[in-house]
């Protein structure tokens, strides 16, 4: 029961920590993560709860006890016993009891000094048995050599391992959400950085033929709005943002600066700027500035594309080697058997 109630501090004191900011977690920060570690962290603590309950803690006995056997008149079950309030060790109750792998031989050079005191509460315990020689029940002595025995049967740790297994599984779900939401950021990031140079190239080309720069963004925004692509393309949807945000009736510097912070890449910054200046300071220099810039943003996309080649060969060298080795044992083969045969 304790252990359930510590999960539980612990649980909404890590969350409630962590919303007060005094410990900060990145793995925390992502709202649908966070949500799937409660639910699961939760459920699995209540239902280890559940469990630890309907099979209880362990009994113990202070004045001895008799175990009821089967009816094929065996028993068997392990239990912790102290002496004097001491811990002894465990006894492990079998009925009929095991043959021991010893001789008698063996047995009669044992000396008391050797052995064990669980050994010693073993021998004892089945003594005092043949004592009682009852058919029915198996008995626990209330006394050893003088001195008070209590005996413990350990309870299910069912519940408790339930509970650690949840929680366990809430962090794993919780850590694989971040790396999630981080892969998902990275593709983003490759994908602005791949789609700019084209994006500069059709703007620029829509300014130099004499749209504004207003028309020109909304013209980019239709175009891909007819094209509906299955997948996606993260710039364009954010151009699309700029426009629906102009109509609702924010000024255009405000929707460029907004575009740049949400690409958060310093290329599209640098674009947001450039047409922040242009409204500022008139187009005077705005056509020579965006091709400019879209020769730049060629020149980088073309070294990318080196870069991501030369990591593709680089990925295709463990692949060849085993062709290669494939290949080889299938000369190499024949030719053994066909030398030695």
């Amino acid at each position: 029961m304790a252990i359930h109630i510590i999960l539980f501090v612990l649980i909404f004191g890590t969350v409630g920590i962590w919303k007060t900011g005094w410990l900060r977690l990145e793995v925390l920060d992502d709202k649908k993560g966070r949500r799937l570690f409660l639910a699961v962290a939760l459920a699995g603590n209540i239902l280890g709860l559940l469990v630890t309950l309907e099979s209880g803690s362990g009994s113990v006995y202070s004045n001895g006890h008799k175990l009821e056997k089967s009816a094929d008149g065996t028993y068997e079950e392990k239990f912790m016993v102290s002496v004097e309030g001491e811990p002894a060790g465990n006894v492990h109750v079998q009925v009929p009891e095991k043959e021991g792998e010893e001789t008698d031989e063996d047995s009669s050079e044992k000396t008391a000094e050797n052995e064990t005191v669980e050994q010693r509460l073993t021998d004892a315990v089945v003594l005092y048995n043949e004592e009682k020689n009852d058919p029915d029940y198996y008995y626990l002595p209330a006394k050893w050599e003088g001195k008070h025995l209590e005996w413990e049967l350990p309870g299910d740790n069912s519940g408790t391992l339930l509970a650690a297994l949840s929680l366990f599984a809430a962090l794993t779900v919780l850590v694989r959400q971040a790396q999630e939401k981080q892969e998902a950021g990275k593709k983003r990031a490759e994908q602005l950085l791949m789609d700019y140079p084209g994006l500069v190239m059709k703007f620029t080309l829509l300014v130099q033929a004499g749209m504004p720069v207003r028309r020109a963004f909304q013209k980019i925004a239709i175009d891909y709005s007819k094209k509906s692509p299955d997948q996606k393309r993260y710039a364009y949807e954010e151009i699309v943002r700029v426009c629906r945000e102009m109509d609702s009736g924010i000024s255009e510097a405000e929707a460029y600066r907004r575009f740049g912070e949400r690409c958060g890449q310093i290329k599209y910054k640098t674009f947001s700027v450039l047409l922040i200046q242009n409204l500022q300071k008139g187009s005077r220099r705005m056509a020579e500035l965006l091709e400019k810039e879209s020769m730049e943003a060629w020149d980088e996309r073309k070294r990318k594309a080196r870069v991501l080649g030369e990591a593709a060969a680089t990925k295709l060298l463990l692949p060849m080697m085993m062709m290669l080795a494939v290949v080889m044992a299938i000369i190499m083969v024949p030719a053994f058997l066909s030398f030695y045969g």
